[in-house]
């Protein structure tokens, strides 16, 4: 009789587990649907078992409203990125003119999966134990900061303290690799407006936004 409850109690507790697993998966990998913008023909992000089409939206718009905030009229995301990364690890970037409103229902659509988030000790909103992060690791087309990165999340050590400086000095490549700017748009633009309110978004998002604006020797490389 023992043996039997025994039994019992081990087969529901492995149905438990099967099913919590099967409902953590799902959540990472189910299709959010809302309007999506930008076309998604050639796939930018791809790894397995999440929303690609969902991370190469919301890369995407953050790469226009880099472009669009920091070289309006002629887009030059290599300067927007050298900008934009240095000013958001000093806690300068200006979110309420930059973020555009496709942006914010991207953010929206991103907390409909909760293991994405958490809250740090240093206040980064982004969950680093997330399966994205390992797949963006492991496809970071510079070997150095691909290794640094890694080594980072694998330990659960990651934080703009640790990566930031390194970060600054690559960020020339951002613009053709597409999977450290999704690193650099969940944890510098999506997870910094998380829990902002931009309701109060000056109407004019040209304003001081001319590289003449910024300090030249923010976000050079080296």
């Amino acid at each position: 009789m023992k043996f039997k409850l025994a039994l019992v109690a081990l087969c529901l507790c492995l149905f438990n587990c099967k099913e919590d697993a099967k409902t953590e998966k799902q959540s990472q990998s189910q299709i959010v649907d809302f309007d999506y913008k930008f076309p998604s023909v050639q796939k930018l992000v791809d790894c397995e078992g999440l929303d690609n089409g969902l991370y190469q939206e919301a890369m995407q718009s953050f790469e226009e409203d880099l472009a669009n905030f920091y070289t309006p009229g002629k887009p030059i995301l290599s300067r927007a990125y050298s900008l934009f990364v240095s000013q958001a690890i000093a806690g300068k970037a200006d979110y309420s003119k930059m973020v555009s409103a496709h942006s914010k229902k991207v953010l929206e659509a991103l907390k409909q999966d909760k293991t994405l988030w958490t809250t740090n000790p240093d206040g980064s909103k982004v969950n680093f134990s997330h399966p994205i992060f390992k797949c963006i690791g492991e496809n970071i087309k510079d070997e150095q900061l691909q290794k640094t990165f890694s080594a980072l999340v694998e330990t659960n050590s990651m934080s703009l303290r640790m990566f930031g400086d390194q970060l600054k000095r690559k960020t020339f490549g951002m613009k053709d690799d597409k999977y450290l700017a999704t690193y650099v748009a969940l944890e510098l633009f999506y997870g910094k407006i998380y829990d902002k309110d931009l309701s109060a978004n000056a109407e004019s998002t040209g304003e001081m936004n001319s590289e003449e604006d910024h300090n030249n020797h923010d976000g050079h490389n080296h």
